[in-house]
């Protein structure tokens, strides 16, 4: 099944209005070839449609209308596209690990605080760790 159906009609209605646009003059200066790359041109432009599946329903609200837009087809991006995805992924982890690290400071931090204030949450129970923290930095 070939999922443009209305592709030509679509680019033959869009070159029309393309070139219906132009002044007289202008459009009487091009040669056949210039025509023909222009064109060409807006066929390359405007056929970004080329999906299996593309709907794109309009809902109305009173007076103001919404649309969504629900494509499928063949991925034909640059392959450039493909290399951001691992730079996304680095940088998701680095900020990942950034997010653990300050929230284990932030706990480690109220841990001390909570110490210096000698409050026990647990009788007869410590990690060691402001003791380390004085005989480290205070002692």
């Amino acid at each position: 099944m070939n999922c443009n159906t209305n592709c030509t009609q679509e680019n033959s209605t869009i070159k029309d209005r393309f070139f219906n646009s132009m002044s007289d003059d202008v459009l009487l200066s091009f040669t056949p070839e210039q025509k023909q790359e222009i064109e060409k041109s807006i066929i390359k432009n405007t056929s970004g449609s080329d999906h299996c599946i593309d709907l794109r329903p309009v809902i109305g609200f009173g007076k103001w209308r919404y649309y969504t837009v629900f494509i499928v087809g063949k991925d034909r991006r640059y392959q450039a596209r493909k290399r951001e995805s691992l730079s996304l992924l680095v940088k998701s982890l680095v900020i990942l690990f950034g997010c653990i690290g300050l929230f284990m400071s932030a706990v480690l931090t109220m841990y001390l605080i909570k110490s210096a204030l000698g409050i026990d949450i647990f009788k007869h129970f410590s990690f060691g760790v402001w003791d380390a923290f004085k005989h480290t930095f205070i002692s």
